[in-house]
């Protein structure tokens, strides 16, 4: 979903509305699997710098 998100490994970037609509889930489920996704990278990123 990030990588679909963000247009990662070459790939247009897709709006939440198109992931929802590509996973056949909401948009919001969509926005909610996102920040919990990019809080993990967030925490890990921070964990390995601060150590």
């Amino acid at each position: 979903m990030i990588i679909d998100r963000f247009g990662l490994d070459n790939k247009d970037e897709l709006t939440q509305r198109e992931i929802a609509k590509k996973l056949s889930i909401s948009r919001s489920y969509v926005s909610r699997i996102e920040k919990r996704a990019l809080m993990k990278l967030f925490h890990e990123i921070y964990r390995k710098t601060n150590q």
